[in-house]
């Protein structure tokens, strides 16, 4: 899969600044150790440019890798796509599947039931996975959590537009108040694998609301009205992958206020945010061991130097070193495969 070009540099700049105002919030929660990598993180970071220095990627750096850093997170969105992309892309090619975009949601909750909500939705996935129709034409699944916060007191033209029809079954409009306002929104984005017969089988052939009748089902939640699913084609594969990769939790949202930093993060701590099954699962593994490398796209640039990036906070921003590559290193770096997907 072919990535535009984004300057890494450019991109995280925004994403420590972001670090910096997260670290007051999540200070409280952290230990001593993790407070000071955190703090710390991407204040340093190592890059390899090409010769017109248009092209960089970045190659090392000091990363806290907690869940809750905005630079850690991005970072490892822009890794999970990368992997998910290949591995998607071999599951086709070896076992001619073909990709199903779902999303699974229950109505939003106020913070103290967020943790038992989620509890909820996983036992509800499971029940709905196990279920024959399912069984029989899905060859695996990779699965999201995310969860979103809704701060909005009022109904506003966006908000709105997004969900039209539940306010209009109230009877509500823009510029009154958000019944919505100040919960939140777990909820589930899945792949799914399907044999490449499943849409031309009537048979097996699961329509949308089949979908929601069995989701209301496993929940035992019947006031829910919504399930999205649709096919995923080839030119769409990239809009899916970064659905699944991207953040579990966004800083616009967490970064609301302490209290709401606190239930995002009592809520997702520990939690497994991405599941794999089936050929997913079998797959990714096959990808961590380096047995995919067919799948995998080359990276084209040639790199002449490596450039040190370092965090001035009497600037708000990062101090460049160029330095020309030596010999050995130009062999280290170049000709080897993309590991990141340039997504936002």
């Amino acid at each position: 899969m072919t990535t535009k070009k984004q300057d890494p540099i450019a991109l995280i700049k925004p994403k420590k600044l972001e670090n910096i105002r997260m670290y007051e919030l999540a200070k409280e929660h952290l230990s001593e150790k993790m407070k000071d990598l955190y703090k710390n993180c991407g204040s340093f970071n190592l890059f390899v440019s090409t010769l017109d220095k248009e092209n960089k990627k970045m190659i090392a750096g000091n990363h806290c890798k907690n869940r809750f850093c905005p630079i850690c997170a991005w970072r490892k969105a822009r890794k999970d796509a990368m992997a998910l992309s290949v591995v998607m892309e071999a599951m086709h090619e070896e076992h001619d599947v073909k990709y199903l975009f779902l999303t699974l949601t229950t109505p939003n909750v106020k913070a103290n039931e967020v943790k038992s909500e989620i509890a909820n939705m996983n036992k509800a996935f499971h029940k709905l996975f196990k279920r024959r129709k399912i069984e029989r034409v899905v060859q695996g699944y990779a699965r999201k959590l995310e969860m979103t916060y809704d701060g909005n007191p009022l109904i506003t033209t966006p908000l709105f537009d997004k969900k039209q029809a539940y306010y209009e079954r109230l009877g509500l409009k823009v510029g009154d108040e958000n019944p919505t306002y100040d919960t939140y929104n777990p909820h589930f984005h899945v792949v799914l694998a399907v044999k490449k017969s499943y849409f031309n089988n009537s048979k097996n052939y699961i329509k949308r609301d089949e979908w929601l009748e069995m989701w209301r089902e496993v929940t035992g939640d019947y006031t829910i009205t919504q399930v999205h699913i649709e096919r995923i084609k080839e030119k769409q594969t990239g809009n899916a992958v970064a659905e699944i990769a991207k953040y579990s939790a966004k800083s616009n949202d967490m970064g609301v206020s302490p209290e709401v930093f606190e239930t995002f993060y009592n809520s997702l701590k520990g939690k497994q945010v991405i599941a794999y099954s089936g050929l997913f699962k079998d797959y990714m593994l096959k990808y961590k061991a380096n047995e995919l490398e067919q799948y995998m796209e080359k990276d084209k640039n040639e790199y002449f130097y490596k450039i040190m990036a370092n965090w001035r906070a009497d600037q708000s921003d990062f101090i460049l070193e160029y330095i020309a590559l030596t010999e050995l290193e130009k062999q280290k770096y170049n000709h080897g495969f993309l590991d990141e997907m340039n997504i936002e």
